[in-house]
């Protein structure tokens, strides 16, 4: 059996354990683009405070066409069996409880006899609150993972987090500017990210928090322009009170063509809805 390890191998693990351990439902597919949230290592003490009663996981398929453009389910496997739950591209798990402990997880084909990668060995800790979104990528295993922390230590009352991540792997979308416009996209526009490079997140470290309200948000995919408005966009993206929301590019045309772009952007918003929000899918 071959045995893969992706670059954040526990991380992805830890995603791939919410299949393995949660309920045999999804939160069901995703509504209309966003984009997604800056990775970081578990907090702490997560929304609401869960030291000593295990860990959550958030778990969201955002990789096209991964496994197959016929089918983008994928089993879970876990300690070398199939736990019988899979995932579509667009859903999530929503938060799963998880015990504190050392678990074997594969990822496979659904109805296989064994997974066809296996990550061995990977630990949870007490207090993690994670949410891990799967991406693709353009090499021979097509997908690797953000991981963002959900915890709101030291977030100012009445304010949002806000996490990037850059998963559209089109070389026409690296990199682009995340912009932000009036409604009309006609005047006063901003770069809000520049340069933003695929793979990865906003902020790289730290956390971003920003007043509750609505951003108006799109990629600009000409990032040396001098209007600074976005080409794809915008659309409005709402930054949450007290909780930790993640925006995700992505590109759904898989050719790698330059041109032939299907930009979209994803908003996965843990604790207002399990199911990501698609915000812009631009054909």
């Amino acid at each position: 059996m071959k045995k893969v390890h992706f670059g954040l191998v526990g991380a992805v693990a830890m995603g791939l354990l919410t299949f393995g351990c949660g309920s045999d439902s999804t939160s069901g597919t995703a509504g209309t683009g966003g984009s997604g949230g800056s990775g970081g290592s578990a907090g702490s003490g997560g929304s609401g405070g869960m030291a000593g009663v295990g860990a959550m996981v958030t778990a969201v398929h955002l990789a096209p066409e991964v496994p197959s453009a016929a089918s983008t389910a994928v089993a879970i496997f876990v300690d070398g069996t199939d736990s019988g739950v899979t995932i579509e591209y667009g859903q999530s798990t929503g938060r799963i409880p998880l015990p504190a402990g050392t678990y074997d997880i594969g990822l496979g084909l659904p109805g296989g006899d064994a997974p066809l990668f296996q990550l061995d060995g990977v630990a949870l800790s007490d207090g993690d609150d994670l949410t891990v979104v799967a991406y693709r990528t353009n090499e021979a295993l097509p997908v690797d993972v953000f991981v963002f922390s959900n915890s709101t230590a030291g977030l100012t009352a009445g304010s949002g987090r806000v996490f990037v991540g850059h998963g559209a792997n089109d070389p026409a979308l690296n990199p682009v500017n995340i912009s932000t416009s009036n409604a009309t996209g006609d005047a006063q526009c901003m770069t809000l990210i520049p340069d933003f490079s695929f793979g990865t997140t906003f902020p790289a470290d730290g956390v971003a928090d920003l007043e509750a309200g609505t951003l108006n948000v799109g990629f600009d995919v000409t990032t040396d322009d001098m209007d600074a408005c976005p080409q794809v966009g915008p659309v409005p993206v709402p930054v949450t009170a007290d909780v930790v929301s993640i925006l995700i590019a992505v590109d759904e045309n898989t050719s790698n063509d330059m041109g032939q772009l299907g930009p979209e952007l994803w908003a996965i918003i843990p604790d207002v809805q399990d199911a990501p929000i698609r915000l812009i899918n631009t054909p």
